[in-house]
């Protein structure tokens, strides 16, 4: 099963704009209908694992809550080599994840999933 990983406003419940994301260094896996890692969506399946790992929250939900997304950018910005390892993701990944996440919270985001 395949997941793309978008960031949606709160409110309106409309992709957040790309150009919040433009200092987010673009390594991030890209899918069929996610954009590249400078955008406000990414290939979800390729990080789920790790980012379960380190937050203990599920990427495969349809909606992640603001105050959820505010938890998962302090424990990824805490960083584990090894669990990224494990996990096939390298550090310029993990810091870009780690990156995004906090533009989504910062600006009263949340994430979804579409699979």
């Amino acid at each position: 099963m395949g997941l793309d990983t978008y960031a949606y406003d709160s409110i309106t419940k409309k992709p957040m704009s790309d150009e919040l994301f433009g200092h987010v260094p673009q390594v991030l896996c890209g899918g069929l209908f996610s954009g590249n890692g400078g955008s406000s969506s990414f290939r979800g399946k390729v990080y789920a694992g790790y980012v379960q790992a380190v937050t203990g929250v599920s990427l495969y939900q349809e909606e992640i809550p603001n105050e959820i997304v505010k938890q998962m950018v302090e424990l990824l910005a805490k960083p584990n080599g090894y669990i990224a390892f494990s996990h096939g993701v390298d550090s310029d990944e993990a810091n870009a994840l780690t990156m995004w996440f906090k533009v989504v919270a910062d600006n009263n985001g949340i994430v979804v999933g579409w699979w």
